[in-house]
């Protein structure tokens, strides 16, 4: 059965879940769709919680800031990018992870023509973007590939993208002038700074978690972590840590490996079996006699006959 887009009106599959035109969700999240407190790594939870006491100047970072730097990259991104279709095989990577991830719609996604091997997200709210570049594709076999998707996906999934963008541009030495910040200006404050660099760092441990799930192999996470090591030696300086916007790649290979072996990770993977196996009950109406039902409804109401 065939169900219209609710962004762009596009007529879909409902097993395709979302649409492969604009990455809208064609069928609603349920109670059995993973949810980020599934999987979260409780330190990044804690430190997310801790940066909501900055909530109150969210207006001003997202005007000033966050949005300033969505334009000026989405502005790169067309002169030296090109969109992923989702109906590709690349785009059909990102719907598996939007998928499992549970994902309330799909980031724009871009193909970057750089041989520097790269993958980021980007956005605020529910708009997202996830690039990924030629020099990835290059050095990554098919498993990495949707590991260092999903890991993009766990950013998204965890809300993790509007204070990573602050965290990226205080790494790079972003200063915003009085003109610019007004009385502002000290918030940006040494010891926040040391707290959002922190916290991201427990952030990417979240996210290497998504890229396990998603692949269900520790195997393809690590090996996408030690390649990406081999083209960034400084950041693998203990030294540099505390300014760092991500661990060592041996820690998060001991986080990553930690996690698989957990009763969590168990309890994760079986609720993705489930929602997989699940797949085609989970529609607006009955296999058998197309009577409309609730998404999340195993029974159809009107014949009464299983989904399952």
């Amino acid at each position: 059965m065939q169900r219209a887009c609710p962004n762009c009106g596009a007529f879909m599959a409902i097993e395709k879940i979302f649409c492969i035109r604009c990455g809208e969700r064609v069928v609603q999240l349920t109670k059995h769709d993973l949810e980020a407190l599934d999987f979260v790594y409780p330190p990044d939870r804690d430190a997310m919680e801790s940066l909501k006491n900055f909530e109150a100047l969210s207006p001003l970072f997202d005007e000033l800031i966050v949005k300033h730097h969505i334009r000026s990259a989405l502005s790169r991104l067309e002169e030296c990018s090109s969109k992923i279709d989702f109906s590709s095989k690349l785009g059909s990577i990102v719907r598996e992870c939007g998928v499992i991830l549970g994902l309330s719609r799909l980031p724009k996604a871009y193909l970057l023509e750089s041989d520097a091997p790269t993958a980021f997200t980007f956005g605020m709210k529910d708009q997202y973007f996830l690039v990924i570049s030629f020099g990835l594709l290059g050095i990554l076999d098919e498993g990495e590939v949707k590991a260092a998707i999903g890991h993009e996906c766990g950013h998204i999934k965890c809300h993790h993208i509007k204070y990573h963008t602050i965290a990226e541009l205080l790494l790079r030495g972003a200063e915003f002038s009085l003109e610019f910040m007004g009385g502002l200006l000290n918030v940006i404050s040494p010891v926040l700074r040391l707290m959002l660099f922190s916290w991201h760092r427990e952030s990417e441990i979240s996210a290497d978690r998504a890229a396990l799930i998603v692949s269900d192999d520790p195997a393809k996470p690590i090996s996408l972590l030690k390649k990406l090591a081999k083209n960034a030696p400084v950041s693998e300086n203990p030294a540099f840590e505390p300014l760092s916007t991500h661990p060592v790649y041996k820690e998060r290979i001991s986080h990553i490996l930690n996690y698989y072996r957990s009763p969590e990770y168990r309890a994760v993977r079986e609720k993705v079996g489930w929602r997989l196996a699940i797949s085609k009950a989970l529609a607006p109406f009955c296999r058998f006699c197309g009577g409309a039902k609730p998404v999340a409804g195993l029974f159809c109401p009107r014949c009464g006959r299983s989904q399952v």
